[in-house]
């Protein structure tokens, strides 16, 4: 009996030994699970953050750099073209050069543009052409009847009027259509996908989809920033890598805001003001110069702004716009009805009766007086008039006086 409780005594330790084995060899290959399974959350983890790395820093995977610096010298590229091209323009890029604007026949010059260095420069200055209060835009009346006296019998002068219409565009988007920011934007959108040649990158073994840029363009005081999205997809055809490049952006060092609102000063006086002197020394501030070309085309001129603070490919920038021919303005002649005897002899002193033949040109032209019939003349017939007239070689303004015979 003893022997057999002996017996049990060990089976039943055995017994205990082997569960403690088996209960430990169960926790060990859970915990050996649980340790396989951390590590692959762990490798899981660290593929996808090298994944968002490589979309969110391109240049560091496969030959990105090249690719990425072929993307960003595009847009640097076409944004400093695009900003010189308006400037040489009088602010319009045509369809045909990646803007905004319909493309001028080129029966149209002298009536939209003027041909210079063999781009179309668009007027910014035209002529007035509707009457408004007082005001006329045609002659005779231009403009308006008693110029420069407020009233016929008065002395009082004044110069302020309306002398021809500002058709400068608009800077932002937001202030109407092919605005100068627009056509930036179009330009570079335009002409992106022919500047970004990546077919020497496909040649090599990578497979590369690019779809169209959308760029935004803010023009500042003193510089323009552009950012373009791009979306570019490149996959590595042996080691199956993918990489995308979203976006890329520049910064052009050049006043564009300033010279516009310069610019545009400019212009609104011009127009508004018949005495004002575009070309007067005076009106240079800022580092800005301009220059006058009289005569470009016909009668109209050529104005140049020049920003010696903004350089573009080492050179200054430039704005030039066109301006229209408008007419001189004919000093009022008062007394517009005289009375003389048969056969009396007329001159010009008599016509006058003590005036001086004066008038006003809005764009600086040397004019001429014309009286005719010529004087001195002889009034040998009921009444006579005389047409007095002041011209600038090719537009005219008059004023008709009535002499009769006493």
């Amino acid at each position: 009996m003893a022997r057999f409780n002996f017996k049990t005594k060990i089976d039943m330790k055995t017994k205990s030994m082997r569960s403690q084995i088996t209960m430990l060899m169960i926790v060990g290959f859970l915990l050996f699970i649980v340790v396989i399974f951390v590590l692959y959350l762990s490798k899981l983890s660290v593929k996808k953050e090298s994944e968002r790395n490589l979309e969110n820093a391109p240049e560091a995977a496969m030959d990105i750099p090249p690719i990425k610096e072929l993307v960003n010298k595009c847009l640097d590229k076409l944004a400093k073209d695009s900003i010189l091209l308006l400037g040489k323009q009088g602010g319009y890029i045509h369809k045909s050069q990646g803007g905004t604007v319909v493309d001028y026949a080129e029966t149209d010059e002298g009536i939209f543009f003027i041909k210079h260095l063999n781009l179309n420069v668009a007027y910014n200055i035209v002529p007035a052409s509707f009457a408004l209060s007082r005001y006329s835009s045609e002659i005779p009346s231009y403009p308006w009847a008693t110029f420069p006296y407020k009233i016929g019998s008065s002395n009082d002068k004044m110069f302020d009027g309306f002398f021809g219409i500002s058709t400068m565009p608009p800077l932002n988007s937001s202030e109407g259509p092919n605005s100068i920011q627009i056509q930036i934007e179009n330009f570079i959108d335009n002409n992106m996908a022919s500047c970004i040649n990546l077919d020497s990158f496909e040649v090599q073994g990578y497979n590369i989809t690019a779809n169209s840029s959308k760029t935004s363009v803010l023009i500042g005081r003193s510089d323009i920033s552009v950012n373009s999205k791009i979306p570019i997809t490149i996959n590595n055809i042996v080691t199956k890598e993918n990489v995308k490049i979203t976006e890329t952006s520049t910064n052009i060092k050049v006043r564009l805001k300033d010279i516009y609102f310069f610019t545009k000063e400019l212009i609104e006086n011009d127009v508004r003001n018949i005495k004002f002197n575009i070309r007067s020394q005076n009106n240079n501030k800022n580092s800005f110069n301009i220059q006058l070309f009289e005569n470009a085309f016909s009668k109209d001129d050529l104005v140049i702004i020049t920003d010696e603070k903004s350089l573009v490919y080492g050179k200054p920038f430039e704005y030039i716009f066109a301006r229209r021919n408008r007419a001189p303005a004919l000093y009022y002649i008062e007394k517009n009805v005289l009375e003389f005897p048969y056969l009396y002899t007329i001159t010009q002193n008599d016509l006058l009766q003590g005036q001086e033949l004066r008038a006003e040109d809005p764009d600086e032209d040397e004019n001429a007086f014309v009286i005719t019939p010529k004087l001195p003349k002889v009034l040998n017939q009921p009444q006579i008039s005389f047409k007095i007239e002041v011209t600038d070689g090719q537009l005219s303004d008059y004023q008709v006086i009535t002499v009769n015979r006493i």
